[in-house]
């Protein structure tokens, strides 16, 4: 298998180690690597990737560098790999990768590819997650900060728990229409948003679905106990929360504002059409992946 490497310069982890020598060491695959500094290099990298033969193209990053490289890869030959070297990690954790980078092209030894669902809101793409409220809110201002991790992101959601308060949505899907106050709502195609924080646990890239997760009014006394079945992979069974499935919703808030895309903050307007892309992107996944 021919691999081609892309690694984001501005990577918090990165500088821990040199990661182009680790890939060196321990890829099994005849590879190149490049890197990228700007999102508007990513298309001419793919394009070349494409044209050139590369199998597969691996975002060597975070959770950022994952959705600027799948977005530009859905619908093409070239598959999507993953050396996970963010703070969170959601999809890669998702699909069962070690995040260890010393372990990871290893354990992908086998080169197996699958197909995936992929999906998107207004027409823009999006790989496992997004997302409108609360956890909009904390996207776009730990997308500023400048220390990364766990820690940092729950500063960061403390502070803006303070200040936020659930808003009224209208759903639409399957042709019924239903009215939510809502603290967050998330539209799943993977499972979380990263340090196994599952906000949709029950979510799959093969089924076809979206997972709609409400999380309604939510109150301070209930947010710890919310927050640990977050961790534990058992919110879709808490009070105060409701997941549905279809294949595309419509939402409608009361004004435009702030979402993520795959925890990246992208400004969306007050109306929202979101669905699901079966089969419409190719995906490296680890010799061991079972259920994704």
């Amino acid at each position: 298998m021919k691999a081609l490497f892309v690694v984001n310069e501005r990577s918090g982890r990165r500088r821990k180690f040199e990661i182009k020598d680790l890939i060196g060491r321990t890829s099994p695959f005849e590879h190149e690597i490049v890197s990228s500094a700007e999102k508007e290099e990513m298309n001419a990298i793919v394009d070349r990737a494409e044209a050139e033969g590369f199998d597969v193209v691996f975002a060597v990053g975070g959770d950022g560098t994952v959705h600027e490289t799948a977005k530009r890869l859905i619908g093409r030959k070239p598959a999507l790999g993953i050396l996970p070297i963010g703070s969170g990690n959601g999809f890669a954790r998702h699909i069962g990768l070690p995040v260890n980078p010393a372990v990871t092209l290893e354990s992908c030894r086998a080169a197996r590819i699958v197909t995936i669902d992929t999906a998107e809101v207004n027409g823009h793409p999006f790989l496992g997650l997004m997302g409108i409220g609360f956890d909009a809110l904390v996207a776009e201002r730990f997308a500023s900060s400048k220390v990364r991790g766990l820690q940092t992101y729950v500063k960061v959601g403390l502070r803006a728990f303070r200040e936020f308060h659930a808003e009224e949505y209208e759903l639409t899907s399957a042709g019924e229409t239903r009215h939510e106050k809502a603290f967050v709502i998330a539209i799943a195609n993977a499972s979380q948003y990263g340090n196994n924080a599952r906000i949709a646990p029950l979510a799959s890239l093969q089924d076809g679905l979206l997972d709609v997760v409400v999380v309604h009014d939510l109150k301070l006394l209930a947010a710890p106990l919310l927050l640990a079945r977050l961790f534990q992979g058992t919110l879709h069974r808490a009070g105060g929360v409701s997941m549905t499935q279809c294949a595309e919703v419509h939402i409608q808030r009361p004004a435009a504002g702030p979402a993520h895309l795959d925890g990246e903050p992208f400004p969306l307007p007050a109306e929202l059409h979101v669905r699901i892309v079966p089969g419409s992107l190719r995906l490296l996944v680890p010799d061991s992946a079972t259920a994704l």
